[in-house]
């Protein structure tokens, strides 16, 4: 009798621990479908265009620049000219925090006076058409998540080299290195390479 009873109690317990189990496959399968940190695709492309949002990834909706700086800005910022989004660009750099000075008297540099790493990608040879400024070191940038991949035609650096890849987070074929260092800039692409880059990254 007690062997029955207690093969009846071990029957239950393992049905409750299996419906336990199975109750949170749903919640689960969810948080990995929407991405490993539960931010929607489309949230990561957003971007503010006068006074609305628009996403980047779906067009443009009529801007002609925008700013990516993850540093300084929460998303991308468009504007409708290239000369709208220098100025900007002037306000935000108005703001870094200027250099420090330690106890010891000298002069401790901060992330601001770093160098300028930003990359400015034209979609028209001779640095025309929509523009796309990019600023944040050590990181690959995907220009399909900004509206730009297979679209840079020109482009101008900062004063941190770059590299270019002809698809996403580094992959394929580069650009050549020699031809993406400090300050450079070129008017129009090498022979194969026009509309061809899917991603950058800022040294």
């Amino acid at each position: 009798m007690r062997t029955q009873r207690r093969s009846q109690r071990v029957g239950i317990v393992s049905v409750m621990l299996a419906v336990v189990m199975l109750a949170g496959v749903p919640a689960s399968v969810a948080s990995a479908a929407s991405g490993s940190d539960g931010w929607h695709p489309q949230a990561r492309t957003a971007a503010r265009y006068g006074d609305h949002l628009i996403d980047l990834a779906r067009g443009w909706e009529g801007a002609g620049a925008c700013v990516v700086w993850p540093d300084k800005l929460d998303m991308p910022e468009c504007f409708d000219t290239e000369a709208e989004m220098n100025r900007r660009i002037a306000e935000l750099e108005s703001e870094l925090a200027p250099a420090s000075v330690g106890v010891s008297g000298r002069t401790a540099a901060t992330s601001g006076s770093s160098c300028a790493s930003y990359l400015r990608l034209y979609d028209g040879t001779w640095y025309t058409g929509a523009v796309l400024y990019l600023r944040g070191r050590w990181q690959w940038f995907n220009l399909a998540d900004y509206g730009f991949d297979q679209r840079t035609s020109s482009y101008r650096i900062g004063a941190c080299s770059a590299w270019f890849a002809d698809w996403r987070n580094g992959g394929g074929s580069w650009y050549p290195t020699s031809l993406t260092e400090a300050y450079d800039q070129a008017s129009t692409m090498l022979s194969g390479w026009n509309n061809d880059v899917s991603s950058v990254y800022i040294t």
